[in-house]
């Protein structure tokens, strides 16, 4: 099982990886599964620039909520991907998702993938690859 893993410490905003994650996702017109969020500290008046995306949930609501098997978890990998020929665009897996990942485009669903065709290939999600600072890592779990 893999896990994408983030240190907001090393992340210096590069944007890197949102747009590697678009330039792979170009089937879906550009939408990057990386959102860069802008997050406040009202204390020291400052604010970070940080990188989220799909947790890849051990018990994903996306799919306990979905009636149509849009999602499901690769048995290798543990990523959380979807079957967008089935998704009729009922938005409830962004309705439950309590990180707000659930995208849609043209009515189907748009969401991280953790590029599953890439790891299973050996290789490295978009976005760890472009993430020069190291902030982004991918890591195996149990």
């Amino acid at each position: 099982m893999k896990k994408i893993v983030y240190n907001m410490d090393l992340c210096n905003a590069c944007f890197k990886c949102h747009a590697s994650c678009a330039k792979v996702h170009s089937d879906k017109e550009g939408l990057s599964c990386r959102k860069m969020k802008r997050v406040e500290n009202p204390v020291t008046n400052s604010f970070r620039l940080i990188t989220e995306s799909c947790r890849h949930c051990e018990d994903p609501t996306c799919l306990n909520n979905c009636a149509h098997d849009v999602f499901s978890v690769d048995p290798i990998t543990g990523f959380v991907i979807t079957n967008d020929e089935n998704c009729i665009g009922c938005q409830i897996c962004s309705f439950v998702c309590p990180f707000d990942v659930p995208k849609f485009l043209n009515e189907k669903i748009v969401k991280c993938d953790g590029c599953n065709d890439r790891v299973k290939a050996g290789l490295l999600p978009a976005c760890v690859e472009a993430c020069e600072s190291h902030a982004l890592r991918i890591v195996d779990v149990k």
